[in-house]
């Protein structure tokens, strides 16, 4: 009997883990998306040195969040990632406006592939 109660302790316990971790990776993307776009609004409106500061803070944010993600992510999607904002801040730096967009669109796109992927269904168990 103890075994059993110890079984589903750790059964809730697991679950429970899985729940969390959803929900935070949920919340980061959608942060970093939130973000993103805000850095592109700033860009948009030709205020880019607002911009310049935002994608240094998105990268400071980012590499902050990295070392807490890593522990339970492949890390090689999240180097693709920083590749991909370092790129997005260097591309701004330079006035390469049309790159910039480019690098925010693949950051996004990564982003959600990331939490698309780490999504418990059917389809990424199988």
């Amino acid at each position: 009997m103890k075994r059993f109660i110890t079984s589903i302790i750790l059964f809730f316990l697991t679950i429970g883990a899985c729940l969390i971790e959803t929900i935070f990776l949920n919340n980061t993307v959608n942060n970093f998306t939130q973000d993103i776009n805000y850095i592109i609004q700033n860009a948009n409106n030709k205020n880019i040195d607002k911009a310049l500061q935002l994608a240094n803070d998105i990268n400071i944010k980012w590499q902050e969040q990295q070392a807490f993600i890593s522990t339970f992510i492949n890390h090689d999607r999240l180097e693709d990632i920083s590749q991909s904002i370092i790129s997005l801040k260097a591309s701004l730096h330079q006035q390469q406006i049309e790159d910039f967009f480019v690098e925010c669109e693949i950051a996004k796109s990564q982003l959600n592939h990331l939490k698309d992927t780490e999504f418990p269904s059917i389809q990424n168990i199988l």
